[in-house]
């Protein structure tokens, strides 16, 4: 396809008057591009001389985009945008022994970080990235070819593989004395961020009415085990996680576990070109899940 150079602005022409429309300012737009301020205002001049329409209507203390300016901003913005991930998926196919992986905290450290010099000996060829990262992103933008992911599988742009189904389990730490899910419930209780209503469809499936908000809310899960651990409260724990303190009589179960229904799942991008590593990596990782003898969460 042939493209007339006179409708074809240069990157910098469109990276200056995109961040001077986003930002609304010729000075903030400098600074984000590590420019000097006559720099952007010269390239954003350059762009609207070709186009020949003004882009920007300048006030005395602010920039705002004409209206033309406006649709041409967000067209700007898009065609940026696929240029990067372009740039990215290239790059990536340049160096096909590197995995970024973006891991959960707890599950990364205590599950799989112990479990990866059989996957580098295995595959020694590959260069692993971990990355910490929790709830959905988009892979594409942050440069990450699969991620674990705890919860539901609805991760809009992506491919999930499952490897366990997510059961929890209440348990709470010395001292304390409970059976039956009422005497459960009345306990002082702790919850993940992640998962707020994880103690109500607790309740509920064990035919109890609504339930009292959580006294304490944790972030990752090691940090309310430890509080668990500590008398401050009931929790609801992957038992798989948190054998080690079970075994030391760190943290007591008070009911057995239960099937909250969601899953632990490894995430990749539905759409682009598939990483050999990030194949080679799931099927280790289906290795690794079938030699645990009991399903977990």
């Amino acid at each position: 396809m042939s493209v007339s150079r006179r409708h074809l602005p240069s990157t910098q022409s469109l990276q200056a008057f995109e961040a001077v429309a986003r930002l609304g300012s010729f000075t903030q737009a400098a600074e984000e591009l590590a420019l000097t301020q006559s720099a952007v205002s010269r390239q954003v001049a350059a762009l609207e001389a070709q186009l020949g329409v003004a882009l920007l209507s300048r006030g005395p203390r602010h920039v705002t985009p004409t209206h033309e300016g406006a649709a041409y901003a967000q067209a700007a913005r898009d065609a940026l945008e696929k240029l990067q991930s372009a740039a990215r998926e290239v790059a990536r196919r340049e160096t096909p022994g590197q995995l970024t992986l973006a891991i959960l905290p707890t599950f990364g450290t205590r599950w799989l970080i112990p479990r990866i010099p059989r996957f580098l000996r295995r595959h020694p060829e590959i260069t692993l990235h971990f990355r910490t990262q929790i709830g959905a992103f988009d892979m594409t933008q942050e440069r990450v070819d699969a991620a674990l992911h705890a919860g539901k599988s609805d991760w809009q742009g992506t491919q999930a593989t499952l490897l366990f189904e997510d059961r929890v389990q209440p348990f709470a730490g010395p001292g304390f004395d409970a059976a039956d899910p009422r005497e459960i419930a009345a306990l002082p209780r702790l919850a993940i961020s992640s998962r707020p209503e994880e103690w109500q469809r607790w309740g509920a499936a064990h035919g109890l009415g609504t339930m009292p908000q959580a006294e304490m809310v944790f972030e990752h899960l090691a940090a309310m085990a430890q509080a668990c651990s500590a008398g401050l409260g009931v929790a609801l724990l992957p038992t798989f996680l948190f054998r080690a303190e079970i075994a030391r009589g760190e943290i007591l179960p008070l009911a057995p576990e239960w099937a909250n229904g969601g899953g632990y799942w490894l995430m990749t991008p539905a759409a682009g070109r598939p990483n050999p590593a990030a194949h080679a990596f799931r099927d280790w990782l289906m290795t690794e899940v079938a030699r645990e003898d009991v399903a977990f969460a």
